[in-house]
């Protein structure tokens, strides 16, 4: 909590002795910060860090700097959180890593701020110190200013909050943490005793036996949330494979009727597609397929995945097609943002190389799903698919099979009866899609906004035989069951729609709203794309986009263009931090250079010059002008002393009756004796004692 700053009974003694009760131990800001370091991953910064910190208690390490340099220093501290956060917006393709990269460094960037309170002998900060609406002119501060806060405990928080922001796979992290909310506990301790019985140490060694206790207590609990996660995972993929019949993906395995809608509901772009030949007719990305319908959901069934080798940075989907071995040139390139380190891999379906991956495993299934595990933190995908020949094309899938004949469910009947009033059975596959498409296309109508179905009918007999209207699900879904009722193998397929072409980015666009559900049916012999979703439902909703979007699209361009992502090479743009790097350079010299040690300078514009004619206190000023606790312009002597109080200083009290004495001699008409003159010249001796 904030204390006056005239209340100077609190003192740092965790420098020359035991701490006070409330003042952290000398070891706990360097392990805080230690811990920090391992945790993230930045122990190359938290190490020097914890060394500065240690070398005020340690080594006896002290400087003061003047209210206006504090403020400086908190400026900086400012400047650099926004400067480091500016840099990691345009460097991360997402807000959210871009946030959690910037919390991370917080403990970095604050630490300048630390320093000028660990090593000076202040229990505190001023609050006009942090905040700036808080100061008034000529270096002074407003009515609650004066306060003095204690940042170690903040910092201390603020370096557990930043090390658990990702936290590391490791046993240790539990016990450290256990480790650190003991060293914060020890201030409210008993103090040891120096002499006497075991019944006299007991109060001491309950609290020892607690924290020996609770530190295995959080090994055994890390160890446990360890094996627990793992054991989950492995039942639930075990469950899985042996009710659905395939170690499936954890992600798109399962998809119901209105999944791909509420994708809709957003215009971010999540792919950025380079084709070598630009798709007049779009571009279907596809990233799964289904075989099994169930009441609005469809299921993958009977194709586990299988692992894809790496072949220096090739991924050969058909290891023994022709054209393999051909140089990974050409090609459509694609830049995807991650939302999480595992997923589905867009591709269209005549894929038969990926490049571009190296340090990334991807696995495939038997209907062409690709499932990625990214590393962590990865912010972007950048790679290349390479497409098959076409006589290796009728490899890439799995061949038909029962499940893909199959229609079940309250809404066979009303599948059975369109594919008969259609007479599809009865004509060649080829015709039999185009007589459907062309059925949706002139009575049905594509809409976001879906019609209520009754409880009485299933959510596809309605859409058939009332409703008329719906999204890209309901035709996908229905245009696979009516396939299969007039025996044509189909699958259900989900993926991106890629039909927006960018100017400013020279790429084709795929958002959330391009999300897509379209139809594989099995014809002459090979799996073939079928979409019998009206064509006008991209410009519908490209209509409905507000005017607003070409901003952030802009900004998203911006962003990524800085970042150097969408490059082929992918690298960073560390150039940015050379203007940071210069200004904290600027800054840290202009404050540093008024150090020594034990002392510091302050401003010579901050600080009042002696003016009048020499008097007993002129070298007195003097001296603390050089300490950086000189008298600022306009400043008299007694609200110097004043000043001098509020800011913590030991000099503030024997300054103060100095003063008064001196005022005294030259104000008061019977003047002062002898031994008040001998008191007077004491004081100002012990004054220039203690700035010397």
């Amino acid at each position: 909590m904030p204390q006056p700053a005239a209340d100077t009974g609190l003192r740092p003694t965790w420098a020359t002795g035991g701490p006070t009760s409330g003042t952290p131990p000398a070891w706990l800001i360097p392990a805080g910060l230690l811990f920090w370091g391992l945790s993230s991953g930045l122990w190359w910064l938290a190490a020097p860090l914890a060394l500065l910190a240690a070398l005020p208690a340690w080594w006896g390490w002290r400087f003061e700097l003047a209210a206006a340099e504090r403020r400086r220093v908190a400026d900086l501290c400012i400047l650099l959180v926004l400067l480091a956060g500016a840099w990691l917006l345009l460097n991360q393709a997402r807000l959210g890593d871009a946030l959690i990269l910037l919390i991370q460094w917080l403990p970095g960037l604050l630490f300048p701020l630390l320093a000028v309170q660990i090593f000076s002998r202040r229990p505190g900060l001023e609050l006009s110190v942090l905040f700036l609406s808080l100061r008034a002119k000529r270096g002074g501060h407003r009515p609650g200013g004066e306060l003095l806060v204690d940042l170690r405990w903040p910092y201390l928080l603020l370096c557990v909050v930043s090390a658990s922001m990702i936290a590391p796979e490791t046993p240790w992290l539990l016990p450290a943490l256990a480790l650190l909310a003991a060293g914060a506990l020890r201030p409210w301790l008993p103090a040891p005793p120096r002499h006497g019985s075991l019944a006299t140490a007991a109060p001491l060694l309950l609290p020892l036996l607690l924290l020996a206790l609770t530190l295995v207590l959080a090994m055994a609990l890390a160890a446990g949330i360890r094996w627990g996660h793992a054991e989950a995972e492995r039942l639930v993929l075990a469950w899985m494979d042996r009710w659905l019949g395939a170690a499936l993906d954890p992600y798109r395995a399962i998809t119901a009727i209105g999944e791909v809608g509420r994708l809709k509901g957003s215009d971010r772009i999540l792919l950025r597609v380079y084709p070598d030949v630009p798709p007049h007719d779009g571009l279907l990305l596809r990233t799964a397929a289904y075989d099994r319908y169930v009441d609005g959901t469809w299921f993958t069934t009977g194709s586990p995945f299988q692992p894809i080798p790496d072949q220096d940075g090739r991924r050969p989907l058909l290891p023994d097609a022709p054209g393999q071995a051909l140089a990974d040139i050409g090609g459509t390139r694609i830049l995807m943002l991650l939302r999480r380190t595992e997923g589905l891999l867009p591709a269209p379906q005549d894929t038969a190389r990926v490049s571009g991956l190296e340090h990334l495993e991807l696995h495939r299934n038997g209907y062409g799903t690709l499932r990625y595990r990214a590393a962590r933190g990865a912010p972007l995908l950048n790679y290349r698919v390479h497409p098959a020949p076409p006589p290796a094309r009728t490899k890439l899938l799995a061949a038909p099979a029962p499940p893909d004949l199959r229609v079940i469910g309250p809404d066979a009947p009303a599948i059975e009866a369109l594919a008969t009033t259609l007479d599809l059975a009865e004509l060649p596959p080829a015709d039999a899609l185009r007589a459907l498409k062309r059925h949706f296309i002139s009575n049905f109508r594509y809409t976001l906004d879906l019609p209520e179905t009754p409880p009485d009918r299933g959510p596809l007999t309605h859409f058939l035989t009332k409703a008329r209207a719906g999204h890209c699900e309901y035709f996908a879904t229905a245009g696979t069951l009516v396939l299969r009722a007039a025996g044509i193998p189909a699958r259900y397929t989900r993926g991106w729609s890629v039909q927006e072409y960018s100017p400013l980015e020279d790429a084709w666009l795929a958002r959330d709203s391009h999300a897509h559900a379209w139809v594989e049916a099995f014809v002459d012999g090979r799996w073939r794309a079928f979409d019998p979703t009206p064509p006008d439902w991209s410009v519908l909703e490209a209509a409905e986009r507000p005017w607003t979007q070409q901003i952030g699209d802009f900004l998203a361009w911006l962003r990524l263009s800085l970042s150097g992502a969408a490059a082929e090479d992918s690298r960073d743009r560390d150039w940015l931090l050379l203007p940071l790097a210069l200004l904290v350079m600027a800054l840290g010299w202009r404050i540093l250079r008024r150090i020594r040690r034990g002392t510091a300078g302050a401003d010579p514009a901050a600080v009042r010059p002696p003016v009048q004619a020499p008097t007993a206190f002129t070298e007195l000023e003097r001296t603390a002008a050089r300490c950086g606790q000189g008298r600022r312009e306009g400043e008299t002597l007694l609200d110097w002393a004043r000043r001098l109080h509020g800011e913590g200083a030991e000099v503030a009290t024997p300054l103060a009756t100095a003063v008064a004495l001196h005022y005294r001699s030259r104000f008061d008409p019977a003047g002062i004796d002898a031994d008040a003159e001998g008191r007077l010249r004491r004081l100002l001796a012990d004054c220039l004692r203690r700035w010397r």
